[in-house]
């Protein structure tokens, strides 16, 4: 009778843990909105082979894959210039999250073109091209909001979150004096 409690325990445990890793899926907005950067993941030179977008209840993510590991990278707000010219490259948007990737291989895609996700703080995504193992990107967003980074394995890959803005109330209304 014992051995029959212990598993009926077991399996209501496994009930009420499902429902809570179905919904850990989805974070919370990011906050923060200092740069961050990492090491590379790999033994060798990891190649980009694609960039992809989505939107989450709370933010909308960047999603750079790669083969053969993750590069270094570096991901902060600022201005994307051309690499290894230096050029500013203009990207739509309030402000612009800036990711650089090092220790990369000559990426798989091209680089010339920008993309438009039109979702609800991700404007734009600009290339600042490819130079000596660097790659560059402009996240344009709406405002200077909070963002994160992830890496991811299985396969290989960057996620930049960045968060949707707080919805905005109608403040006090501006009157002139009465006279």
């Amino acid at each position: 009778m014992r051995r029959i409690l212990l598993a009926a325990a077991a399996c209501a445990g496994l009930v009420l843990v499902l429902p809570a890793t179905a919904l850990a899926a989805d974070l919370p907005a990011p906050a923060g909105t200092s740069p961050i950067a990492g090491d590379p993941s790999g033994p060798g030179r990891p190649v980009l082979t694609g960039i992809r977008t989505g939107r989450h209840d709370a933010y909308d993510r960047t999603v750079f894959d790669f083969t053969g590991g993750t590069p270094g990278y570096r991901v902060e707000y600022g201005t994307l210039v051309e690499q290894g010219r230096g050029n500013t490259v203009p990207v739509a948007g309030a402000a612009v999250l800036v990711v650089t990737f090092t220790g990369l291989d000559t990426p798989a895609l091209d680089l010339s073109r920008g993309y438009d996700p039109a979702l609800p703080t991700l404007r734009q995504i600009r290339s600042g091209g490819f130079f000596e193992g660097r790659a560059g990107f402009g996240l344009g967003v709406d405002d200077r909001v909070g963002f994160r980074v992830l890496v991811l394995h299985g396969p290989d890959r960057i996620a930049v979150d960045v968060a949707h803005q707080p919805a905005r109330t109608c403040g006090s209304r501006w009157s002139a004096p009465a006279s």
